[in-house]
């Protein structure tokens, strides 16, 4: 692709990413609580009457929000509310595989040539090469530590890191987060909705509280912050830190 035609497409990218973010109805209905009601009751009704279409429909609108910086979280819940656990899982999944992959080729290819003349230099050079070499370890790392999702796809898209690494890293290490959003959210739904017309509530709340899909998604989200603690006692598996200050300081002579 030429050099011209990508500054054109990535200037009108980035318009488009601005103006949904701070002057569409979009950006009310994805950043303030008001706003993501109205959006979740509109799209429920919108793909109620998709019928069969409704799951593949949900599944790009997901990856297209990435594109738009929104918080990956906002529609991981809303596949929870519309689909359920299992079923929101896998669609939650699948949405964020493939915006992942589409973010990350827009910064590739619109974006990795002026990066690169950034990263030619000293310690960024080197922190770049290293990154590619071990380029699955890197992401999946990342994604365990909870790098916001949308930042990460586009920053990898930028390096050397090839998409093998990227996409099979962030296969594995997004599939925490997304199942404690997941069963979390569909399990407080499920509970609110039983406890909007049950009488005996302390009764019932002392039973459902020892629920698997209640105390699943918990006792993982409590793991996740011990997730650094792991890893840090494993680090010299994938650890290249000191390799990349040493090629830095060699570069930089």
């Amino acid at each position: 692709m030429k050099k011209e035609i990508k500054v054109v497409i990535l200037i009108l990218f980035i318009a488009a990413v601005v103006y949904v973010l701070k002057f569409s109805q979009l950006s009310y209905y994805f950043f303030t609580e008001t706003g993501r009601q109205e959006f979740y009751a509109g799209l429920q009704a919108y793909l109620d009457g998709l019928g069969f279409w409704a799951p593949f429909m949900f599944v790009l609108i997901y990856a297209l929000s990435l594109l738009f910086f929104v918080p990956a979280s906002i529609f991981t819940s809303i596949g929870a509310l519309l689909f359920g656990q299992w079923f929101g899982l896998a669609l939650n999944l699948l949405g964020a595989y493939l915006g992942g992959a589409v973010s990350f080729y827009i910064a590739r290819y619109l974006m990795r040539d002026m990066a690169a003349k950034m990263l030619q230099k000293g310690h960024f050079k080197a922190l770049d090469d290293k990154a590619a070499e071990h380029g699955f370890s890197v992401i999946m790392y990342l994604r365990l530590m909870f790098v916001p999702f949308t930042y990460l796809n586009f920053a990898v898209g930028l390096s050397k890191i090839k998409f093998r690494d990227f996409f099979w890293g962030t296969v594995i290490g997004v599939i925490p987060g997304l199942v404690v959003i997941t069963f979390l959210v569909s399990a407080l739904k499920e509970l609110a909705v039983k406890y909007a017309v049950h009488k005996d509530i302390m009764k019932s709340l002392t039973a459902d509280i020892w629920r698997a899909d209640v105390v699943l998604p918990v006792l993982l989200f409590i793991f996740s912050f011990f997730i650094p603690t792991i890893i840090k006692h494993f680090k010299n598996r994938f650890n290249v830190t000191p390799e990349i200050e040493k090629e830095a300081g060699e570069e930089e002579k």
